[in-house]
């Protein structure tokens, strides 16, 4: 029989996920011509709104150690994702795209150099998996992108 903490971590993982099917989805219609430029919009706001969650888990792992420790720092850099997704959707999206899979890239490299430690094994792992996928997807948004443009 399964734990609740494994059921929990499995649901999670399930979520995770489907969360890739959006990012493949409008990354493959980006490629088409009568659904590209909406695709192409969809999917980088689709990502602004991914890369300001991920900052958001670690204002939420901040808050709960904020009796214990200063968490000034994890709330600072909980905020740049943010403010990353919200600057790249101000610019056009053969620069918005590559700027969200960098900032994609970015909160990921950070966790595995700052966080490391902090962080469920299970959850380094699925972060792995998915940012890679991510970016991916992205970059071929991004390459459709430089398709239309000629």
């Amino acid at each position: 029989m399964r734990t609740r903490q494994e059921k929990n971590i499995r649901r999670a993982k399930a979520l995770s996920y489907s969360g890739l099917i959006p990012f493949y989805g409008m990354a493959g219609l980006s490629w088409f011509a009568q659904t590209g430029s909406w695709a192409l919009h969809a999917l980088a706001t689709y990502s602004a709104i991914v890369l300001a969650f991920l900052g958001a888990i670690h204002w939420g792992r901040a808050l709960d150690k904020m009796p214990y420790s200063n968490q000034y720092p994890t709330l600072l850099f909980g905020l740049i994702p943010a403010l990353l997704a919200w600057l790249s959707l101000l610019l056009p999206l053969e620069l918005s795209l590559p700027m969200l899979a960098a900032g994609l890239m970015f909160v990921w490299g950070t966790e595995q150099m700052v966080f490391n430690d902090t962080l469920p094994t299970w959850y380094r792992h699925l972060r792995h998996q998915l940012t890679a996928a991510a970016v991916i997807a992205v970059l071929f948004g991004w390459a459709a992108t430089m398709f239309w443009m000629l």
